[in-house]
């Protein structure tokens, strides 16, 4: 396996999980969503699962963005990270071959082990993470704006506010970053207000408690959400 300056820190980044198994083992399906994460430069890359020769390769598609591929050169070190179920997958691995005919498609390293955690669908971790909520209704009123977020779940989460986010069923956008192994994440999401509270702190100033629940999350939302929660509940 090729080797760079940040391999002890990719090794790093998979330890303290809850089991391993074999990428055979998974049993995913043609598709399945992955994210390869590089480190020089730092990236996260989206690409999707074409096929896989036990003890040989993995077929994936090209890294798009925007559009455009992603170039990576033969023997780039990736972190291979996905979502499979109530699992959070991790392996590492590098780039073995690009192939341009009838498209272009990536070989990589066929694993030796794959690191595996559960996850809860109901796992919650108490937080503090401020972030910028915007609304695409026809809300009299100025947008973007700020709350933080207290408490937080693959599929919602608890804002407090200044000011009203809005009424019951309204859809929010809700962006934050937030630091999962090693790596400093945006994540954007869309949800709608569940329900909603208001609260006095000690000096008697009136702040809106707002639920929310996550909709159409994508495949690296879920899964940066998932090991962020992991690694705070740990």
């Amino acid at each position: 396996m090729a080797k760079d300056p940040d391999s002890g820190t990719r090794k790093a980044d998979l330890q303290n999980v809850s089991g391993s198994t074999t990428f055979a083992g998974l049993h995913l399906a043609i598709g399945t969503s992955l994210v390869l994460e590089t480190h020089s430069p730092v990236r996260k890359l989206g690409v999707r699962l074409l096929g896989f020769l036990e003890g040989r390769s993995l077929l994936v598609t090209a890294p798009l963005r925007e559009g455009k591929e992603v170039y990576l050169e033969k023997g780039t070190s990736v972190v291979v990270r996905l979502l499979e179920g109530k699992q959070v997958c991790a392996f590492e691995s590098h780039v073995l071959y690009r192939s341009i005919q009838p498209y272009s498609y990536y070989h990589l390293a066929y694993p030796d082990e794959i690191e595996v955690q559960q996850v809860r669908s109901s796992e919650r971790v108490n937080t503090l993470i401020n972030a910028n909520i915007d609304s695409d209704f026809d809300i009299i009123d100025d947008w973007p704006k700020r709350a933080r977020i207290n408490n937080l779940s693959r599929t919602g989460a608890r804002l407090i506010a200044n000011e009203s986010l809005g009424q019951f069923g309204h859809e929010l956008l809700i962006s934050f970053d937030i630091d999962v192994s090693g790596m400093h994440k945006t994540v954007s999401l869309a949800g709608i207000v569940r329900n909603i509270d208001r609260e006095r702190d000690e000096q008697d100033n009136i702040h809106y408690v707002v639920g929310v629940q996550f909709l159409e999350m994508t495949d690296e939302a879920r899964l940066s959400l998932a090991n962020y929660i992991y690694e705070q509940d740990r």
